[in-house]
């Protein structure tokens, strides 16, 4: 389920420039000289700005980083233009992935999840941002179960939580049930005026992107406008009795074993935001405490809060933070957190442990996630015990 939707795909021909300059003109038409009804290949015109955006301000970017490790007090005084930059990088990626949407879905894993919690993951995720940007949310959570792939409903989620973060500093975020349809709602608010927002900024490339996500999962979207407030409304597939009763099997389902280790704490660190939802669907029937968080200042920073009993990392993460936050953590419990480190190689084993003196680590494969973290977790927290 997991796929680079910027990638190219395989087996796909490099072509030459002069094949690229007959076949792949914006055109569609036969010809393209004047006076030709030719229609744009507007799918192609977007790809093409997508790249040539996002690669040039990833440059700009790299080197605004850069100039921060070297020259942090100039690059304060630069703040705007560095926020313009990932303003207009964002733009071009999510013009990229709203393509890919359209043109290559992802297959979905769709189950039975709780709307509320993948809000709070979201939230948590989102945390160090919407800080940052002194963006307040005000929270009204009702358990509420949803039918859908967690992925996307994860990148839907906070997709509008960013959209509604740009545009004022007072968002609000509930979730609950139709009164009228009973159907399960996710309600997103910016307490703003809307006639003072620019209009490229709340119906720019994020809109269109969430609303894509929304289709794609089969949600029905609604906007309201108030003098003091824009609400969006989504309204998803409610869960029927027959996917409930096969939920609660595949949660009862669980071994013995797979029981030692519920109620324990998981903290899976990942930049990348699919990859976190992923790992949140893969442990989900575990009984697991779960926090996640997107860099290792966040890691840290919830390790104080709550001490995990394993970790969870990706190649996103440096393995020095890693191995010093284990140590950190081992020195304050007395007992060594387990860890399992998930790799991108291809042609290697789903799941296999090594051990450097006496710490252990599991690895496990980036696509063998759903069958191979739980079982890899189990492993690891038993050896711990």
């Amino acid at each position: 389920m997991a796929l680079n939707w910027f990638a190219p795909k395989q087996g796909v021909r490099r072509r030459s420039l002069a094949e690229a300059a007959e076949q792949d003109s914006i055109f569609s038409g036969a010809s393209v000289g004047p006076g030709t009804d030719a229609s744009l290949a507007w799918p192609e015109v977007v790809r093409q700005l997508g790249q040539e955006v996002t690669m040039s301000l990833n440059a700009a970017s790299e080197q605004l980083e850069r100039l921060n490790r070297l020259e942090p007090s100039l690059v304060r005084s630069l703040v705007p233009i560095t926020e313009s930059v990932e303003r207009a990088r964002q733009a071009g990626m999510a013009a990229q992935h709203v393509l890919r949407l359209c043109e290559d879905p992802p297959p979905q894993h769709r189950e039975v999840l709780n709307l509320a919690d993948v809000v709070r993951a979201v939230l948590t995720a989102r945390g160090d941002w919407l800080k940052r940007r002194q963006v307040s949310v005000r929270q009204g959570l009702t358990q509420t179960q949803v039918f859908a792939d967690s992925s996307m409903l994860y990148m839907l989620v906070d997709e509008l939580v960013q959209w509604a973060g740009h545009m004022t500093t007072h968002i609000a975020v509930a979730v609950d049930k139709s009164r009228t349809t009973s159907r399960p709602r996710l309600r997103v608010s910016a307490w703003c005026d809307p006639a003072q927002v620019p209009d490229a900024l709340w119906r720019g490339m994020r809109w269109t992107l969430w609303h894509q996500l929304a289709r794609t999962l089969g949600a029905v979207s609604r906007l309201d406008m108030r003098d003091d407030h824009l609400r969006v409304t989504l309204s998803l597939a409610p869960v029927t009795d027959q996917q409930l009763t096969a939920a609660v099997e595949d949660s009862a389902g669980l071994s013995s074993v797979s029981a030692v280790i519920r109620g324990c704490r998981v903290l899976i660190i990942s930049a990348n935001a699919q990859r976190r939802a992923q790992c949140l669907q893969a442990l989900g029937g575990y009984g697991l405490v779960l926090d996640i968080a997107e860099d290792m200042q966040q890691a840290e920073r919830l390790a104080l809060q709550h001490p995990p009993d394993a970790l969870v990392h990706d190649a996103s993460v440096n393995d020095g933070a890693i191995d010093r936050l284990r140590d950190q953590l081992h020195a304050r419990s007395g007992t060594p957190a387990a860890a399992i480190e998930i790799h991108d190689q291809g042609g290697t084993t789903d799941f296999h442990a090594s051990t450097v003196g006496s710490v252990s680590t599991g690895h496990v494969a980036a696509g063998a996630l759903n069958q191979s973290l739980g079982p890899a977790l189990v492993f690891e927290l038993c050896k711990m015990m």
